[in-house]
């Protein structure tokens, strides 16, 4: 294989079967790329609405140029096949996955069009509180507009005893979501519930609820930070599973109390309660989830 690009966030190899033929000023290039021992390392957020803990998202001055301005190559025209002969690795603090491509690159040097898809396999995205497993995700490119293919994105995140899912779609240069859950809550509960991990009604009924978010969320960002520094998130970590809570009610007495919340798996949660006067009460819980 030979590299063929390599950058910051970007490592890119092939094998290529390629044949120019034609006059030097106009030539024509047809064959086959395939895509090996690639890698993209950059924090890509699926997700387009701000949570905390994540970059800012960085504004879109101009679109990216991707035409060859200068001659030859300019005029000449293209015939590719390009596709991954192994999985295209997507690496960063906010994605991980792996990516199956299978594109056209038609058109000149000066208006290249792709046209084909780009496959997500096995990826998942990081949340404040959670994960988010896509279920279901392509990018479709159209040759009329090549670099801002549509997105179509399906995911499902399990937050306390909710299932989220979500579904992104639209052209990536300005995508939208739709965002369900079971049991039911409106979109904006559960916006709230994906970025500090509460709904609305409970951050507004109790300050001490948002201030443990905030620690929490607090300490994740410095174990990251320190521990994990240039590592990708790993799949099911302590944080993913832990969820403390701050000033919460016990329903039995009416005071105030700490609970703590460590998910074992998909079904089992072990549950500690610690209240104002030093009483602990343990519980483990069984969910059944119908699909």
């Amino acid at each position: 294989s030979i590299l063929i690009a390599r950058n910051d966030s970007l490592t890119a190899r092939a094998d290529a079967n390629l044949k120019v033929s034609g006059p030097v000023m106009s030539a024509t290039v047809k064959g086959n790329v395939a895509l090996t021992n690639s890698h993209f390392l950059k924090d890509i957020d699926l997700i387009p609405i701000g949570l905390p803990g994540r970059p800012a998202p960085e504004p879109i001055e101009d679109r990216p140029d991707y035409s060859i301005k200068t001659p030859p190559l300019r005029d000449w025209k293209f015939d590719l096949a390009i596709k991954t002969k192994d999985p295209f690795s997507i690496r960063g603090n906010l994605a991980t996955g792996n990516a199956i491509v299978d594109l056209h690159l038609g058109g000149t040097g000066s208006h290249p069009e792709l046209k084909g898809i780009v496959k997500l396999q096995g990826v998942e995205a990081t949340l404040p509180f959670s994960r988010l497993d896509v279920t279901n995700g392509f990018l479709h490119f159209d040759p009329s507009d090549s670099f801002n293919p549509k997105i179509d994105l399906q995911g499902r995140s399990v937050i306390r005893d909710y299932t989220v899912r979500v579904y992104v779609y639209g052209d990536s240069l300005a995508p939208q979501a739709i965002f369900t859950s079971e049991p039911p809550l409106p979109q904006e509960e559960i916006i709230s519930l994906l970025a500090t991990g509460a709904t609305r009604q409970e951050l507004t009924g109790n300050s001490n609820v948002l201030a443990g978010r905030a620690a929490m969320l607090l300490v994740q960002q410095l174990y990251r930070k320190i521990f994990k520094k240039g590592q990708p998130t790993q799949s099911n970590s302590v944080f993913d599973r832990l969820q403390v809570d701050l000033g919460t009610v016990d329903p039995r007495t009416g005071r105030e109390q700490a609970t703590a919340r460590f998910k074992v798996n998909e079904n089992w949660v072990l549950i500690g309660d610690l209240g104002v006067g030093g009483e602990f009460r343990g519980q483990v819980k069984y969910l059944i989830r119908f699909h």
